[in-house]
């Protein structure tokens, strides 16, 4: 992917990012670097 393009997440990738970041026993930052995503992505 070149610079300055956007990933673009279906709907279900997103949901299950929502319910992994949910879970009270699991850090965002973790969970964000298994999805391939930026800890800062995830909170968006």
């Amino acid at each position: 992917m070149s610079v300055g393009q956007r990933r673009k997440f279906d709907p279900d990738f997103k949901r299950n990012a929502v319910l992994l970041s949910q879970d009270p026993n699991r850090s965002a930052t973790p969970i964000a670097k298994n999805l391939g995503i930026s800890k800062e992505s995830l909170y968006r």
